[in-house]
């Protein structure tokens, strides 16, 4: 063969040996977008040769873009999908997978996941324990036409210690009953809830965080559920099961019924000049609920049996005037809030009927307060320069104000400058305490028919004076180490030109539950009066 001829051979190869590479190349492309748009299908139950007896194998032999098809059955599992698969049952009610009482029954930890057509119960009844929980920083999520029945959270987005946005989350054709909380956002953005059936459980955002929703058509107990997001000047129509408002302004909430069992009745997040007027809330376990919503006015309104009648996290400048609090654990609850006006509200039978916790600058006046077993009103850790003015506060099984800081006067837990004056505090166990407080003023009350008026431990420069305190029966006042604290000007029902006091050296048992008295160091009101204030 010449040279010619071996070069004309030569490149003839070369180019064959580039087109078959080429050809490869593409095969291999080719193979790959296989898996990620022409999806391969494992199968779960049935009898079909190769399927899979439980969904957490199918999973886990799974790769991302797979299909996972589950025929009817009860599958007993948790299930930790962490691939980016469609789970798709046979028939949602009869394909069931049953958490047995534990943890969660599904849990989503990645993108592109869809669940539809199951039947998801019986997950554990703590924390956020859910029929499905999503949690990470994940998008694009789908929860479709499945039964979701008897879990704490039905659906829960989010986790309230680890802070991990949620995008995408589509929730659509579902029916959720009897969870203790159906739908639960932590986080969630860009969430589409759409055509879902609640039964005795509805919507409830858990933390502010949450925002640029759709929720539309869905409806609790057959009644709809109104969501609203940044919208104004709007009044809500009568006859509906649930209202969520949420970055809104001058909004109506006027003359509902809301008396389906569920989560919450009214939400508010972020709102502002919205009025929630003449509503009547029961069978709830928060009956208001606001989160950074400022200068709202909720009035006239009668809440019973719920488990926290209004519960205000967050919220400045709100009155909370003229409403009817019944059968409720906490009445009012006041979180991290200032200046807000709480006025001739009547509260009675319950826990505490109103409760703060870091709160400054609030004025309570005017309401009356009646039977509960702890608390009529206590304020707790960092409480200051709140005023609780003119209150009638009876027949509290344990006291009738308590004002309690951290046991560190000077820290940033002190319950400091608060003032109580022109109260009606009687036949509580006991009156007045004042525990790890200062710098409190407490005058112009009627303190009487109590087991013990006033009680002082370990509290320090606070002022009681001009008070009528008597009549009460095991002690008009006590002080368990608290030694700068003065009484002073106090009618005590007697003739005595200086009045002894009970005080002392006390040790905390903490097992008993109980103060003993280690040195008795009695102490004096060096000017009682001899008439009782009119107050």
């Amino acid at each position: 063969m010449n040279k010619r001829a071996l070069f004309v051979v030569v490149i003839i190869f070369l180019f064959t040996v580039m087109n078959a590479n080429i050809s490869c190349a593409e095969a291999g492309l080719g193979k790959s977008s296989s898996v990620l748009f022409n999806r391969n299908t494992l199968y779960v139950g049935g009898d079909g040769p190769g399927n899979f007896s439980k969904i957490q194998y199918a999973i886990n032999n799974a790769s991302d873009g797979d299909t996972i098809f589950v025929y009817s059955g009860i599958y007993y599992e948790r299930i930790i999908v962490n691939k980016s698969v469609d789970l798709i049952g046979e028939d949602r009610e009869s394909t069931v997978i049953d958490g047995g009482g534990t943890y969660y029954v599904v849990y989503i930890g990645d993108n592109n996941v869809s669940v539809r057509n199951f039947y998801i119960n019986n997950s554990g009844i703590y924390g956020t324990y859910s029929g499905i929980k999503i949690h990470g920083e994940f998008k694009n999520i789908t929860i479709e036409n499945n039964i979701i029945m008897d879990n704490y959270f039905g659906i829960c987005i989010g986790d309230p210690y680890y802070y991990k946005r949620i995008y995408n989350v589509n929730i659509i054709n579902n029916y959720i009953q009897n969870n203790e909380f159906g739908i639960g956002f932590y986080e969630g953005y860009e969430t589409f809830i759409e055509n879902n059936e609640f039964i005795n459980n509805g919507i409830f955002i858990v933390r502010s965080s949450s925002r640029d929703n759709i929720v539309k058509n869905n409806t609790i107990n057959g009644l709809p559920i109104v969501y609203l997001e940044k919208q104004s000047d709007k009044i809500i129509q009568p006859n509906v099961g649930q209202i969520i408002l949420m970055d809104c302004k001058n909004i109506t909430v006027f003359s509902q019924l809301l008396d389906i069992k569920c989560e919450i009745g009214i939400e508010l997040i972020r709102c502002n000049n919205c009025n929630v007027i003449k509503n009547h809330i029961s069978n709830k376990y928060f009956g208001i609920l606001s989160y950074y919503s400022d200068n709202n006015n909720i009035q006239v309104n009668l809440i019973e049996n719920v488990t926290r009648g209004i519960s205000m996290d967050k919220s400045d400048k709100n009155i909370i005037s003229l409403n009817r609090f019944n059968d409720s654990s906490d009445s009012i609850e006041i979180d991290e809030s200032n200046e807000n006006e709480i006025s001739y509200n009547y509260l009675t039978n319950g826990s505490t009927g109103i409760d703060l916790w870091h709160a400054n600058k609030n004025i309570f006046s005017k309401n009356n307060i009646n039977h509960f077993y702890d608390y009529g009103i206590s304020l707790d850790f960092a409480c200051s320069r709140n005023q609780i003015l003119n209150n009638s506060i009876k027949n509290c099984l344990d006291a009738g104000i308590l004002i309690s800081g951290s046991g560190r006067i000077w820290w940033d837990m002190a319950c400091v400058l608060n003032v109580v004056s022109g109260n009606e505090i009687k036949n509580n166990d006991l009156g007045i305490i004042l525990d790890d407080s200062a710098l409190t003023k407490v005058f112009y009350n009627t303190i009487m028919q109590n087991n013990i008026g006033v009680e002082l431990r370990s509290a320090k420069y606070n002022r009681i004076f001009k008070n009528n305190i008597f009549e009460n029966k095991d002690e008009d006042a006590i002080l368990k180490n608290s030694f700068y604290s003065r009484f002073n000007r106090n009618f005590w029902n007697e003739t005595k030109r200086v009045h002894v006091i009970k005080g002392g050296i006390y040790r905390w048992d903490f097992w008993g539950n109980i103060f003993y008295e280690v040195l008795p160091i009695p102490r004096f009101d060096w000017n009682p009066v001899k008439e009782p204030y009119k107050i």
